[in-house]
């Protein structure tokens, strides 16, 4: 009887204040294992006190099993919750892992996981949200992740299953403590919408604004009338604070320090990389990505018709934004034709809110949230338009080609695209053309710092990945014919190069013709990595040439780098202005170029998102809520600050992306600053307003 009213107790505890423990972090509880033998663990007194070595290897932290049961079970809550406390003098970040087995029940399979960043001697809530996977029988498909209740996606798990939870981090080069404890359960689940029970009520899933139907959530919109309630919301707020204060016109630290300048420049001031701004001020950039509206953010309607509740008829003003793009590459749409019927919602959502003077509306109130919101920076990917009006912040832009050009046919593809071929002189041309053209007045804005060529290359992991493709291309590829004449003068003779590489070609014509890797790669691998080289080199100075030359006094600002390959890093370092990165993490304090390289950096995309919102997708960076969400991006920041390499960083993105996935890749993200409807994130805004009002101080006065 008394364990009966102990439980019932509980009930109402875990109803009243929405949580519940899930175990304490004790020995008669969980079996704790830690990674590596070099991590020394405390289990003592309900916490996990996890001691780090300094440069370890692979992860650091623990694997916490439930020890009297075979799984955890997290049904009653739908948020994991802990104390995490970093006892180090550096920025640290930790991952949280919470995994169902496979389907053979021998290791872990299906998992959610997120991070939290700490600031030096900091104890925070680390939050991780989850949905459930049900036995639904049917599953919405061209989204990269789906709803609470479907199997698709890494947000939800088969909750009451949970075979074992992964908290750790990643080496660097300073000893660490961090301490774990009071392991709980928030937020107990509402159960799903009856209309998750069949095809027959959840569709059509997707109301007339884009949004989700079957779950409601903080300023979602019901009717035009709120869409109109929040501009009005809105225009006072941008009233209220239209800028943050102590700026040049230009967004540089007006009380700062002055420099000599011509243009945009770079100095390292206290021995951290700053830019410097047409005034001379030091300036640092927080800028954000894709502020448009037509940018890949098409959902697509042909297939699934049956998805959307209302669409608009083809006489409709909103009729504008349906568009018939070619060219998935990836996702659901790849291999179903072209020509394909889209929507954006975004679009037609801005038209709403608008009406018929949307787009004036949308160019100028971007730059006006811009200002109130603490951002100097216009990223990449900005509308054009924006850019010819006579107030807007500076930007990084990215060279647009007028075609897609000439690639190394014989590279594998990793990512978007194959490398391209920097030996066809269409490639340098498409610069100048772009620079010359549709681009030149940017290269006479003073508000422009520079620009990106290229997005996400695929380089490789080995120093002859770029050879080999070129080596598996035909003769008619610019780079195997710049490879020929390449052995041809360090050779001379075929017979030479066939006496080092193993190889039997009868001439440098065969050798040009025959497209296919040499049958030993280990003794043609050092002439490989010469020629390898070559292509790095010729594509970074080619780039660099073509700016110097049609855009004089702008900055270049590399590739955007999202993989690692050190010898490519360190030859971008002598050539660009700045080392672009793609950077999703959850703190960028400790990031470093190769082997001292000592060049600004610049985070060309990161983010933070969530999937209770609408999306389902929560994100290369993943946080419970939007209140979580707006601490992780104040981390991500003030570490990116006390970087003494990193000179700003974009946020990636400006609105969410559509609830049914852009059709493309099916990406489904929650990450914008404005949801799909044009409705500001507060909390996210207020964050980066905050942070934006303390950097130039924060950076200057960190060690």
């Amino acid at each position: 009887m008394k364990k009966l009213i102990i439980l019932a107790l509980c009930s109402i505890l875990t109803a009243l204040f929405g949580e519940e423990k899930l175990f304490n972090a004790s020995r008669d509880e969980v079996r704790v294992w830690t990674f590596d033998n070099n991590t020394k663990i405390n289990v003592a007194n309900n916490k996990i006190d996890m001691t780090l070595v300094k440069n370890g290897t692979g992860y650091q932290g623990v694997r916490i099993l439930p020890l009297k049961t075979k799984f955890f079970d997290l049904s009653k809550g739908s948020v994991l919750s802990f104390k995490v406390e970093n006892k180090s003098n550096i920025f640290t970040h930790v991952r949280v892992e919470i995994f169902n087995l496979n389907k053979q029940g021998t290791d872990v399979g299906k998992g959610v996981y997120s991070m939290i960043a700490l600031k030096p001697y900091e104890t925070a809530i680390f939050r991780t949200r989850y949905g459930r996977i049900a036995s639904l029988g049917f599953e919405p498909q061209g989204m990269q992740h789906n709803f609470d209740g479907f199997s698709k996606g890494r947000f939800n798990i088969v909750t009451d299953r949970v075979a074992e939870i992964r908290v750790w981090t990643t080496p660097v080069d300073a000893e660490r403590r961090i301490i774990l404890s009071d392991f709980k359960l928030l937020e107990p689940p509402k159960p799903l919408n009856s209309a998750l029970l069949s095809k027959d009520t959840f569709y059509p899933f997707i109301d007339k604004y884009g949004q989700y139907k079957h779950a409601d959530w903080k300023n979602k919109i019901h009717s035009d009338v709120d869409l109109q309630k929040k501009k009005l919301e809105e225009d006072k707020a941008l009233a209220a604070y239209p800028c943050v204060k102590d700026r040049t016109r230009f967004g540089g630290w007006k009380s700062g320090p002055t420099f000599k300048t011509n243009g945009w420049g770079k100095v390292k001031y206290k021995g951290k990389w700053f830019f410097v701004d047409p005034e001379g001020k030091l300036f640092w950039s927080l800028g954000v990505n894709t502020i448009d509206y037509d940018n890949n953010e098409a959902t697509g309607i042909a297939f699934r018709e049956n998805y959307f509740e209302e669409l608009p008829a083809a006489d409709s003003p909103l009729a504008v934004a349906y568009t018939h793009r070619n060219g998935p590459r990836y996702g659901f749409y790849k291999g179903k034709g072209e020509n394909l019927k889209q929507f954006t919602f975004y679009w037609a959502n801005l038209i709403r809110k608008y009406g018929e003077n949307y787009h004036t509306e949308f160019v100028k109130r971007s730059q006006k949230r811009l200002s109130s919101w603490g951002f100097n920076t216009n990223g990449n990917w900005v509308h054009p338009d924006i850019l010819n009006e006579e107030f807007h912040h500076p930007y990084i832009s990215a060279v647009k080609f007028a075609k897609f050009y000439n690639v190394i046919e014989g590279c594998k593809q990793i990512g978007w695209q194959k490398f391209p071929d920097i030996f066809d002189p269409n490639f340098e041309k498409g610069i100048r053309d772009a620079l010359q053209g549709w681009q030149k007045n940017t290269t006479q804005d003073e508000y422009c710092i520079g620009y990106f060529i290229d997005n996400e290359l695929s380089w490789g992991k080995t120093d002859t990945f770029l050879a080999e493709g070129a080596i598996r291309s035909t003769a008619k590829q610019p780079a195997k014919q710049a490879m020929t004449e390449y052995y041809k003068k360090k050779y001379t003779k075929i017979e030479e190069l066939n006496k080092v590489w193993g190889s039997s070609y009868k001439s440098w014509e065969d050798f040009l013709n025959t497209a296919a890797a040499p049958v030993d790669a280990a003794k043609a691998k050092v002439d490989l990595e010469e020629f390898n080289q070559v292509i790095v080199e010729t594509y970074f100075k080619v780039c660099k040439n073509a700016i110097n030359t049609y855009a004089p006094g702008k900055l270049y600002f590399g590739c955007r780098f999202n993989d690692w390959n050190v010898k490519v890093i360190k030859t971008a370092a002598r050539y660009v202005d700045g080392v672009s990165f793609n950077r999703y993490a959850s703190q960028v304090a400790q990031f470093a170029l190769p082997d001292g390289a000592d060049c600004p950096v610049i985070i060309g995309e990161w983010h933070y998102g969530t999937t209770n919102n609408g999306p389902a997708h929560g994100g290369l960076q993943f946080a419970a809520d939007q209140k979580d969400r707006a601490r992780a991006i104040d981390r991500y920041v003030r570490s990116a600050l006390v970087n003494p390499q990193i000179v700003g960083v974009h946020y990636f993105k400006y609105s969410d992306q559509p609830t049914t996935g852009r059709t493309p890749d099916d990406e489904n993200i929650q990450c914008g600053l404005v949801d799909i409807a044009d409705t500001p994130y507060i909390e996210v805004i207020e964050a980066f307003r905050k942070v934006s009002e303390d950097m130039y101080l924060y950076r200057s006065k960190s060690k």
